[in-house]
């Protein structure tokens, strides 16, 4: 998905989720880059057609997708539900257990309110045995009771910590959303400086901030240092994701790219089941923080290592910078043939060339107005805002365009929501975390290739309709499953989060060829925008519902994606339809290919 840099003319790989990316070489993609008479194109079509090359930088990019998602998903056990109950300083003085004490200030007993203390006289009850204080509690009158301040816990996390319960819950799942934020910041920063300074400026920039937001976090001695280091850290990971697959897609050749898209993702399901194994063995919440911070320290050597992109080089007339790249890791035998087709197509370049650089004279005489172009290249960002504005408000003046583009939004949102929603959701499912987490990850690899056959099969929206009813009916159905049986709930919302981590990878590619080519980059980028409130709202819908009942997260998602679902079902099938370049196109087209009701019967 791609956020609000989109619709300024700022490519961004992935703002709103990662597996978005792994269609965009099914038919929509071309490479651009024209032929050179100097053979650097050559040269960079050589290397990136090498199959070691192409895994030692595919090893190396996609690395940091495994500190992406540990940092991403820790939440499920650094923020894990603790039992609690009112603190009474009193009572814990004269050593009483801690059901002895729940038992006495708790309205309820132990399986009572733990946001409420009974008013009783503590002192008077700290200088009496339990058995006395029973005794002498049933004979008075009940004083009432009242919302308490402070708590014990069993157990560690960033619950104890800063207290994040009954009241301040919502600051429980604030440390979540600004990993969210963080990621949309990240996307809308760091696909601007790739753009501007480079891509591994960017991704050497994320690194850095990776390498030092994990540790802070660690030891954030507040609240507001451990949420600023959590928005950090979810920066860094859009930053090194969107930049380290641009650096990929123009490394290699245009016939790898599908492959290596899929599987550019694979690092976050191994990722998610290498993340309950270290969590089982460190309980204390700073130090599995800091276990998942120390291993980033590998990234100085992505930094050192990762050369910037040739094709971004050429694109800002540094020809020179990236023949050295070139030269770098071309075979001296390879390079010289090339430099020789060059320089035989061109004579003249070849005698005006100085020795130690193959970029001829014509690419040098580039350079000297390479200040005027770049001034010209770069647009005001207020000019590119208001165009952006002006194509959204475009979108919305007509009716066919603005009725796909409500359901696209709606589609994008709810997707986001129901995925993040289940990833977070262990504790209401009361499931073993270790497990559920391990298994999202199984769950989450196989999503990634199961909407392949389907949609060569199905379509695009017939695709989407399957994967979100059965979801939808799936997380419904929990609702009919007595809540002690834990397993079967899990198994029950893994085929849910299956089908809607599928579908994901879908929307991006129905929603591109549901609009014309003047409009689609403002529809996916403003779709992409959506899909963060999703994902946004999620851990406030898991925390906050889900403490007034267990199923309401579920339910929620589930009856949402059922609609989500009913509203795609109208929409028009885009396999093998040709894309549209205008919206006079899309509306010369028959009532089949329009949003209707119409459409919902032949499915």
């Amino acid at each position: 998905m791609q956020c609000l840099c989109c619709l300024c003319g700022v490519p961004d790989m992935e703002t709103a989720r990662r597996r978005d990316l792994r269609y965009e070489t099914c038919g929509l993609e071309e490479d651009t880059m024209p032929p050179s008479q100097d053979g650097l194109e050559a040269a960079i079509e050589e290397i990136g057609g090498r199959k070691k090359w192409i895994w030692i930088i595919f090893c190396v990019i996609s690395m940091p997708g495994v500190f992406n998602i540990w940092h991403l998903t820790a939440y499920v056990f650094l923020g894990q539900a603790l039992p609690h109950w009112c603190a009474v300083p009193e009572l814990q003085a004269t050593n009483w257990t801690s059901e002895q004490i729940r038992t006495i200030s708790s309205p309820g007993g132990i399986s009572g309110d733990s946001c409420e203390i009974v008013n009783w006289n503590y002192t008077i009850l700290a200088a009496l045995s339990y058995e006395e204080a029973l005794n002498y509690i049933s004979n008075v009158n009940y004083p009432g009771q009242y919302e308490c301040d402070s708590w014990s816990y069993e157990g560690n996390g960033i619950v104890s910590e800063w207290d994040l319960v009954c009241s301040r819950t919502p600051l429980k799942s604030t440390v979540q959303m600004t990993v969210s934020l963080g990621k949309f910041l990240g996307a809308l920063v760091f696909g601007f400086v790739a753009d501007k300074w480079g891509r591994k400026r960017s991704f050497a920039i994320s690194c850095i901030l990776y390498i030092i937001a994990g540790p802070v976090a660690a030891f954030a001695p507040h609240y507001l240092v451990f949420c600023f280091a959590r928005l950090a850290l979810g920066m860094a990971g859009s930053g090194t994701f969107n930049c380290g697959f641009t650096l990929l897609t123009e490394f290699i050749t245009k016939k790898h790219r599908t492959l290596l898209g899929i599987l550019y993702n694979m690092p976050y399901p191994l990722g998610m089941m290498l993340l309950p194994l270290i969590a089982l063995y460190i309980e204390n919440w700073r130090m599995l923080q800091l276990a998942l911070s120390v291993p980033t320290v590998i990234l100085i050597f992505h930094i050192w290592f990762l050369p910037e992109s040739p094709r971004w080089l050429i694109s800002q007339d540094r020809r020179e910078e990236a023949w050295k790249i070139v030269k770098r890791f071309s075979k001296k035998s390879e390079m010289m043939r090339l430099l020789t087709l060059g320089a035989q197509s061109n004579p003249v370049e070849k005698s005006d060339a100085p020795e130690k650089s193959p970029v001829p004279a014509a690419a040098n005489t580039n350079t000297t107005n390479s200040t005027t172009d770049k001034s010209t290249e770069h647009v005001l960002w207020y000019k590119r805002t208001i165009t952006a504005l002006k194509k959204l408000f475009a979108i919305f003046a007509n009716s066919e365009l603005r009725k796909r583009l409500l359901i696209c939004y709606f589609a994008w949102c709810v997707t986001a929501m129901t995925y993040y929603s289940l990833a977070l959701n262990a504790d209401n499912f009361t499931a073993d975390r270790y497990l559920y987490v391990a298994v999202a990850g199984g769950v989450e690899a196989v999503s990634y290739i199961l909407p392949i056959p389907m949609m060569r099969w199905t379509g695009r929206r017939t695709t989407s309709v399957l994967l979100y009813i059965i979801s939808g009916a799936a997380l419904l159905s929990i609702l009919a499953i007595p809540e002690d049986m834990t397993d079967t709930i899990m198994s029950v919302a893994m085929i849910g989060r299956l089908c809607i981590g599928a579908v994901y990878s879908v929307i991006i590619l129905q929603t591109s060829e549901l609009f014309p080519t003047v409009n689609r980059n403002t529809a996916v980028g403003t779709s992409s925008t959506m899909s963060h409130l999703g994902s946004l709202s999620a851990p406030y819908i898991v925390d906050l519902l889900g403490a007034q009942a267990w199923y309401i997260p579920s339910t929620i998602c589930g009856a949402a994606v059922l609609i989500a679902g009913l509203l795609v079902l109208m929409l028009p099938e885009t396999k093998d339809k040709e894309i549209c370049d205008t919206v006079e196109e899309i509306m010369e087209r028959s009532s089949r290919d329009k949003v209707s009701l119409r459409n919902c019967w032949p499915f």
